[in-house]
């Protein structure tokens, strides 16, 4: 999950939004990933009603089966171990297939994804397994870079927590802030955006449970 919020963050400093957003993304071989966003320290990203994670007021929690975990706390528990070890224990030889490097080229042609027309961008990321290559296409449309915000927002946090100097996520993530391309419309067949709304967040959704 990480992996794919980092190939797919290619734009911060989203314009600020003036109403509830929710966009709809579909994932290849899993469930829709849904992104509630009111402002940038209160918003919601997941695949499903029992598995997400949530920022209130700009703190990060992840909600497994219901269970909620207080992300600033465990990671005082991660960095006791040690970042080297716990991404080993928990990521194994996965770690060999984390990017090292991510480039982007634009390909000089637009594309239109759920309505929306965006440029259209191959990224190139680098492991020790070797390069791989997908189509990134990205629009300026002010309130998907607010939800794309928010994505690298999850990503960066996650990567503070286990101790950013020792995350191989690190690099990487430096490199697709810096891109600055705008909000995403579709990386490769991994994801694609299917909807996105302007409507009032439902009760209940932005709390903890």
């Amino acid at each position: 999950m990480v992996r794919k919020l980092i190939f797919a963050a290619a734009a911060l400093l989203a314009a600020p939004a003036f109403a509830d957003i929710t966009a709809v993304y579909a994932m290849s071989g899993g469930d829709p990933l849904r992104v509630e966003y009111r402002d940038p320290a209160n918003f919601r990203i997941g695949t499903d009603g029992q598995n997400y994670q949530l920022m209130l007021d700009g703190r990060l929690y992840a909600v497994a089966e219901g269970q909620v975990i207080d992300v600033d706390k465990i990671s005082r528990q991660i960095r006791a171990v040690g970042a080297d070890t716990f991404l080993a224990g928990l990521m194994g030889e996965a770690t060999s297939d984390v990017p090292t490097d991510i480039t982007v080229r634009p390909l000089g042609r637009r594309e239109t994804v759920a309505g929306y027309q965006g440029e259209v961008y191959e990224a190139v990321a680098r492991t020790s397994n070797g390069q791989q290559r997908a189509e990134l296409v990205v629009t300026d449309n002010a309130d998907l870079k607010a939800v794309q915000d928010a994505l690298l927002k999850v990503a960066k946090d996650a990567v503070a927590a286990i101790g950013a100097k020792s995350s191989p996520y690190a690099k990487p993530l430096e490199q697709v802030e810096q891109q600055r391309l705008g909000g995403l419309l579709r990386y490769g067949e991994e994801l694609r955006l299917v909807s996105l709304d302007r409507a009032p967040i439902a009760v209940g959704r932005l709390q903890l449970p």
